[in-house]
């Protein structure tokens, strides 16, 4: 019987080398390093946007209650604090500015 050149008999196959293992390896860490730290900074931007949240809304507290005859809206442009959230972070928080005016 005769045996096609493509097919490996039992036995005659060379093992994986260890260098192809060795850099497989190495390239699963490089792989979950970048991971690491793609997450670390993910967290640490969203931990810098909400201290700048909590520090907005003290001093929007602070100038209400300290400054006499302060509104929301004199002690907002006094902050200088944006109350109105770019059409990009609206559509993801679902959130939409609303203006009202009272006579």
């Amino acid at each position: 019987m005769s045996h096609p050149a493509n097919v490996f008999e039992p036995g005659t196959e060379q093992p994986r080398s260890t260098m192809f293992w060795g850099i497989l390896g190495a390239l699963a860490v490089a792989q979950l390093f970048a991971f690491w730290l793609l997450c670390s900074h993910q967290v640490r931007k969203a931990e810098a946007r909400q201290n700048e949240a909590v520090v907005q809304q003290m001093a929007l507290s602070d100038c209400l209650q300290y400054i006499p005859g302060s509104t929301i809206a004199s002690c907002t442009t006094r902050s200088g604090v944006t109350t109105q959230a770019p059409a990009s972070n609206a559509a993801v928080t679902g959130a939409v500015p609303v203006s009202f005016s009272y006579r």
